[in-house]
């Protein structure tokens, strides 16, 4: 199998799940018009795929493979055409005329197709050298073919931006960018290598047109997640939507490594070797890229010890919130990310550090005796305790409050990495991770209760 082929059926693949999940999670007022892109991907995914069947197929194939193969191009190319015009243009008034013309054209020209296929179709060449070819009629019946593309691609376009134009919601503005970035880069390749090239140039390039129906497909799915145009609700549908995207990825990756490998090595296709080579390495990198992620972050966040990486702090604090808390662990993880030489918890009288620190029972009550500081979190101590605190090593002391505002514990801290001392935007960003910790401290102790 080439290189080409793999691409084309991965993007098959692509627009049938693209189309599962848009529709399934699309909200209940988007739910009909959402149908229409199903549909686009549905039979896009049928286009791209009979593009490369017929592309393949050995000299010895029979009539009925090549008809059927011949239909899915054809037939699936005007079903996909109608369904992104439906999509794309219903919202305008001019629209709903338009896409009511090109639904009713579609099904009287292929009806005629059907019975008359002649008026479009003379025969079919089936090369090794030469490739395969269909052989095209150039007259009346490819001429309204090729206006009804271009009428379904032009229509689809300027409703989208019309309506990117229109709209006040900038989520809404942004994913139509997005969108209309996509379908003007799948309408030209489409109607260059798909529509013109066939009949006027040569027929062997038909799979760059359902190729280039990868960046739509990414374009609008992109949209939906970036800009929440869909609720990602159920489980099952986070995980197709992460198979969406693998794919997605898999398929940008293939296609930059065939060009860079024609243009440095000057060879059609690469062996199937390499080509397994790739696809397997593509596969580890994707399946790695969570943990890639994760361990990228976590360094990235402990080697800033100038400031504080808040996202991370607060995305593991929300896992540790799930979990049965260990104070010591998360005296340690803060200690690590919060860039301090030491943390700990004081609560009901012990101490849970994030490493040993000798404390006398005296010290430990001096320290909780300490007096609250009204609104403001971190405490001050007087001369004594300051004297106490500065023998064990401890910078601040700050108190633990729990949903009503009451104090429940305290959390102590030692020097500062990296700085003397944390600025107020620092300050801010610590309290509010402090304020978290208290309330997932404060929930473990009504769960233990």
């Amino acid at each position: 199998m080439s290189l080409q082929a793999i691409l084309v059926y991965a993007v098959s693949a692509l627009a049938i799940m693209s189309g599962i999940a848009g529709y399934v999670g699309s909200p209940k007022s988007e739910r009909k018009r959402m149908i229409w892109y199903s549909l686009m991907a549905l039979f896009g995914a049928i286009w791209a795929s009979s593009c490369m069947l017929f592309l393949d197929l050995p000299v010895d194939a029979s009539e009925g493979l090549v008809i059927a193969a011949r239909t899915g191009i054809y037939y699936g190319g005007a079903l996909m055409a109608i369904g992104i015009t439906v999509f794309c243009t219903w919202r305008e008034k001019w629209g709903k005329a338009i896409s009511t013309i090109c639904v009713l054209f579609a099904a009287c020209f292929l009806t005629l197709l059907t019975v008359s296929p002649e008026v479009m179709f003379e025969g079919y060449t089936l090369s090794v050298q030469q490739g395969n070819a269909i052989d095209l009629v150039e007259g009346w019946a490819y001429l309204a073919y090729f206006l009804f593309f271009a009428v379904c691609c032009s229509s689809a376009i300027i409703a989208t931006f019309m309506h990117s134009r229109r709209v006040r919601h900038k989520s809404v503005k942004r994913g139509d960018y997005v969108l209309l970035i996509g379908l003007i880069s799948t309408s030209v390749f489409s109607l260059i290598f798909n529509v013109i090239f066939p009949i006027w140039v040569r027929y062997d390039l038909i799979w760059v047109g359902p190729l280039s129906l990868a960046v739509t497909l990414i374009a609008f799915y992109f949209a939906l997640l970036k800009f929440h145009l869909v609720s990602m609700d159920s489980k099952w549908l986070k995980i197709l939507s992460m198979v969406v995207l693998m794919v997605s990825g898999a398929v940008i990756y293939m296609l930059i490594f065939y060009l860079i490998f024609t243009a440095l090595f000057k060879i059609p296709n690469p062996s199937p070797a390499i080509l397994a080579l790739n696809f397997l390495m593509i596969i580890i990198v994707l399946l790695l890229m969570p943990v890639l992620n994760e361990v990228s972050s976590q360094i990235k966040s402990l080697i800033a010890v100038g400031q504080v990486d808040l996202a991370y702090v607060v995305k593991k604090l929300n896992r540790v919130a799930t979990k049965n808390i260990d104070l010591r662990e998360l005296a340690a993880f803060l200690a690590d990310h919060l860039h301090f030489s030491y943390a700990g918890f004081i609560l009901n009288g012990r101490l849970y550090g994030s490493k040993t620190l000798t404390v006398t029972p005296a010290q430990l009550s001096q320290i909780t005796h300490m007096k609250a500081s009204g609104s403001d979190i971190w405490q001050q101590p007087n001369k004594t305790t300051q004297e106490t605190l500065d023998e064990l090593g401890i910078k601040a002391v700050a108190e633990l409050r729990n949903a009503k505002g009451r104090t429940f514990g305290q959390l102590v801290v030692g020097k500062p990495m990296g700085k003397s001392s944390f600025d107020r935007r620092d300050l801010i960003q610590i309290e509010m991770i402090i304020n978290l910790v208290a309330t997932i401290i404060d929930s473990e102790k009504h769960l233990r209760a």
